[in-house]
């Protein structure tokens, strides 16, 4: 460890900053003693010489995962069931921009590109919103779960090379591919044995995109052929994030109870694993020249770190 923070609330999500070598974003979520009232920030955290400044918090309410449409707009995932919108300035400060009640759920999951942002929720939902209105353009219910009931939809993502595809992954143990322009489901994988958490799109390569799950697999797919996947590594916990480096050569992986650790594309092999922290492994992005930034969840701890890349 080179440097570590200890936030205010349980943490559970960061996300590099675009434009920027070594500031991030940090979410929190906490329930109150009694269960009953949430609460959260958000944070602007910058590595610099062996430790983590705080540049900004903002509270939010209870934030359960987080998306930068660019350098400067932050959107939150809320445990409210709304998808929150902050803006920082030059001076990396957080103001409220805007909010939409998306949920009577709660909001697990965000991702998006300049013109599209999509979301899921604990009642088995998938939206997709219009950026700057925040209207919801398509809704597609029950997207995990049977008939009546839904299941939580932990894993989103939209497809790097065609934005009208969406990958979810829900607490049924499905792994399914949406085309937002049909109400059906396009494809649908039963190889993960347990909720699948986390779905990285490979932003260079079509058809191509790696799955995490409970089940502790990271598990390597090409879209065509959902039957039988490429290629599988196991890293001893439930895979809740997965975070792929600049030059798309390595994969970090937040694996809850094992710690993080470093995948490398080609060999598909752990390189590295780190249990620095102490608690829940959630949160967690690549900074520069190699540097990483986790967070995990009881113990309240930021971390930056070297992957060896």
């Amino acid at each position: 460890m080179l440097a570590s923070h200890k936030t205010k609330f349980t943490a559970d999500s960061i996300e590099k900053k675009p434009g920027d070598e070594f500031k991030f974003a940090c979410a929190t979520y906490q329930l109150d003693s009694e269960g009953t009232d949430r609460h959260g920030d958000i944070s602007i955290l910058e590595y610099h010489e062996k430790s983590i400044n705080v540049l900004s918090v903002l509270d939010v309410g209870g934030v359960l995962d987080l998306w930068w449409r660019d350098e400067n707009q932050l959107f939150g995932a809320c445990a409210s069931g709304e998808l929150r919108v902050v803006q920082t300035d030059k001076d990396c400060v957080l103001n409220k921009k805007g909010a939409a009640k998306l949920s009577d759920g709660i909001l697990l999951a965000v991702d998006g590109c300049s013109d599209s942002v999509v979301t899921s929720d604990t009642l088995g939902s998938i939206s997709s919103i219009e950026p700057d209105s925040l209207k919801i353009k398509t809704s597609i219910n029950s997207a995990h779960g049977a008939q009546g009931w839904g299941a939580e939809v932990w894993g989103l993502a939209l497809d790097r090379h065609d934005t009208n595809l969406v990958y979810s992954g829900g607490d049924d143990c499905l792994l399914k591919i949406h085309d937002l322009r049909t109400p059906h489901t396009v494809a649908t994988s039963r190889y993960h044995t347990m909720g699948v958490c986390c779905i990285s799109p490979d932003p260079i390569s079509p058809y191509q995109i790696v799955s995490g799950s409970y089940d502790e697999n990271v598990v390597h797919w090409d879209t065509r052929n959902f039957r039988q996947p490429l290629r599988t590594v196991s890293v001893g916990g439930g895979v809740w994030r997965i975070k792929r480096n600049h030059d798309n050569t390595h994969l970090l992986i937040a694996g809850m109870h094992s710690g993080f650790h470093v995948v490398d594309m080609e060999k598909f092999v752990v390189t590295q694993t780190y249990t620095g922290h102490e608690s829940l492994a959630y949160g967690a992005d690549w900074l520069s020249q190699g540097f990483v930034a986790t967070c995990s969840f009881y113990d309240n701890l930021v971390s930056v770190w070297h992957s060896g890349v």
